[in-house]
């Protein structure tokens, strides 16, 4: 999911898709050490959207702080 996609989610919405990434990250693990899983690029992209998702709440953390 693009970036500005993510912005839009409100922070319940980001938190709970953030532990269905992980839960899923989890899950395509498991799968590539049993070698079933046929596309690694998955466990990659799932990390990247995990940290795009870190990042925002991280962000939406400062400027609720500084307000």
């Amino acid at each position: 999911m693009k970036i500005e996609d993510l912005r839009k989610l409100s922070e319940n919405d980001l938190k709970s898709r953030l532990i269905d990434n992980l839960e899923s990250l989890q899950k395509y693990r498991f799968q590539k050490s049993i070698q079933q899983l046929e596309d690694y690029k998955l466990i990659s992209e799932m990390k990247k959207e995990n940290a795009k998702i870190n990042t925002i709440l991280k962000e939406l953390s400062l400027n609720g702080e500084n307000n």
